[in-house]
């Protein structure tokens, strides 16, 4: 019986482990000049504080993965209309 309950456990831990490492998807888009056009591709975020962000300003925006703290100062940007989320690809 111990070695069963070990055993699940184990793989209990294991899988909260996997679950908790997956990485968050971004739809990414970020003209190389401003209101420039771009392809738009998916990114892995690299950081686990980092959040999918649209971002638009005046006649140019771009989408991508950026840290959370990088996120909230530019929103502080009274010119920027910044919005954030944490599902994959929902920018």
């Amino acid at each position: 019986w111990t070695s069963t309950c070990f055993s699940s456990s184990y793989s209990c831990v294991y899988l909260c482990l996997c679950l908790l490492s997956e990485a968050l998807r971004c739809n990414r888009c970020v003209p190389i000049t401003a209101g420039g056009s771009c392809t738009n591709t998916v990114e892995t975020c690299q950081r686990p504080d980092e959040f999918s962000l649209c971002s638009f300003a005046g006649y140019s925006y771009f989408k991508r993965c950026m840290r959370r703290a990088d996120a909230f100062a530019l929103k502080s940007i009274s010119s920027f209309n910044v919005f954030t989320c944490t599902d994959d690809r929902c920018n």
